[in-house]
């Protein structure tokens, strides 16, 4: 799915959250959003979900998201990075989704399978009583689970450890193959692994695009104001060279 936006700009009272944002993603490419808290990430992404309006022009293979956002829907997948606080069981959840979106249940029980979380097991417990790593589990396998062809992802992989991390990034290479990825992450391996291309937004504008190889984007992922603690995976690689 094509992504495009142009002179997106949307304020909240006296506040600019967006300010002039244009940003291509071509079908299949994989993007990741950076910056600090506040710099626009959640509203861009709300914007190209159609969940906030703009000014300016945001359109997904020529179609409005908002105008079309029915349409659409059956072709985007969400991975939040907080879980709602639900108390509808894991059952209910899956049956919910697999009748909205068509699905087979046993394709989600599967994906979650190969995350090593048991569905089964789990389907009559609610949802908010399971632990954060269980709940980011259960979202990836919801989502890993559709045919959809933009995967909108923020962050994650951070409440998983690192073999669910690596089978996360294994499935997605294997579902997600030609699928149009949109990143929030702040993890360097996630980015390292999982896209093509930087975007940095700092107060709701474009400060950066950039090739993930590019050693501009090693110097902001490595020394950017709202770099959390690093993991020992968090390395960006500039041919053979690990940049720190």
């Amino acid at each position: 799915m094509r992504v495009e936006l142009k002179d997106v700009t949307k304020r909240f009272g006296s506040v600019a959250a967006l300010e002039g944002v244009d940003l291509s993603i071509a079908a299949g490419e994989r993007v990741a959003l950076v910056g600090p808290n506040g710099s626009g990430k959640s509203t861009l992404v709300r914007a190209v979900m159609g969940i906030v309006r703009c000014e300016g022009s945001v359109r997904l293979d020529d179609a409005d998201p908002f105008r079309h956002r029915a349409r659409l829907a059956a072709r985007l997948a969400y991975v939040p990075q907080t879980t709602p606080q639900l108390g509808a069981s894991v059952g209910e959840v899956v049956r919910a989704v697999t009748a909205l979106r068509g699905l087979d249940g046993r394709d989600i029980t599967a994906t979650a399978t190969s995350l090593d979380l048991d569905v089964d097991a789990l389907r009559h417990r609610p949802v908010r009583s399971l632990s954060g790593g269980m709940k980011q589990k259960l979202l990836i396998s919801l989502a890993l689970a559709a045919p959809a062809s933009l995967f909108i992802m923020d962050e994650p992989t951070a409440s998983l450890d690192h073999d669910a991390r690596a089978s996360f990034f294994e499935l997605f290479r294997g579902r997600a193959a030609r699928a149009t990825l949109i990143l929030c992450s702040h993890r360097l391996d996630e980015v390292r692994r999982l896209v093509d291309r930087v975007v940095v937004l700092e107060d709701g504008r474009i400060t950066l695009d950039a090739p993930v190889t590019s050693p501009a984007v090693a110097e902001r992922l490595n020394g950017g104001p709202w770099r959390p603690t690093p993991s020992p995976d968090d390395c960006l690689c500039d041919q053979g060279r690990k940049v720190s």
